[in-house]
C-alpha cells in the first residue's frame, strides 16, 4: 500500500485486530420532540398575535407571521438532515479506512497503512496526514471531544504500528 490516502469504491475487509472502530456525528442539542413543543410554542404565540393584528385591519402582518413559522421549520429541517451525516474511522494492524457519508447516505472510502500515518490536532479538526495528503475528521466535535477523539487515533495507531 502507498504511503498516502486511496480512495476506494469499497474498503477491504479488516484484518483482526481492530484497535480502533469510531462513528463520529454531529450533535444536535435540541431533540425533535423538544422542536415540535418550541414550534407549537412559537405557533401559539404567533397566532394569538396575528388575531390581534387581523381585529385592528392589519390583514397582511398574519400571513408575515405564518412565513416566519415555515422559517423557523425549514431552519431546523435543514439542520437536523445535515446531522445525519457521519464518519467512520477504523484502525486496523494492516490499514486506517476512513468512511464519509453525506446526509443522503452516500459514502465515500479512503484506505491507508497506519506505518505512515500520523496525527494532528487543531481547531478545524482532526488531521490524518500521510505522504503528501491529510484527510480532515470531527471538525463537527466540540475541543473536549476533539481532544479525547485525537488521543483514542494516536493510541490505535500506536498499537497498530506495533502490531498488538
Amino acid at each position: 500500500m502507498a504511503p498516502r490516502w486511496e480512495r476506494t469504491d469499497n474498503p477491504p475487509e479488516l484484518e483482526a485486530p481492530v484497535f480502533l472502530d469510531t462513528v463520529l456525528r454531529p450533535h444536535r442539542s435540541l431533540s425533535a420532540a423538544a422542536f415540535k413543543l418550541m414550534l407549537g410554542a412559537v405557533i401559539a404565540i404567533n397566532l394569538v398575535v396575528a388575531i390581534v393584528f387581523v381585529a385592528q385591519g392589519a390583514y397582511p402582518v398574519a400571513g408575515f407571521l405564518g412565513l416566519d413559522v415555515l422559517a423557523l421549520w425549514l431552519a431546523f429541517h435543514l439542520n437536523y438532515r445535515a446531522a445525519r451525516a457521519q464518519e467512520r474511522v477504523q484502525v486496523a494492524r494492516a490499514q486506517v479506512q476512513l468512511t464519509r457519508s453525506d446526509p443522503k447516505g452516500a459514502s465515500k472510502h479512503w484506505v491507508l497503512n497506519p506505518i505512515w500515518a500520523q496525527i494532528r490536532q487543531d481547531a478545524a479538526g482532526v488531521a490524518i496526514r500521510s505522504g503528501g495528503g491529510e484527510m480532515r475528521v470531527g471538525a463537527f466535535l466540540p475541543p473536549d471531544e476533539r481532544g479525547r477523539f485525537a488521543a483514542a487515533l494516536r493510541e490505535a495507531l500506536f498499537r497498530a504500528k506495533r502490531g498488538y
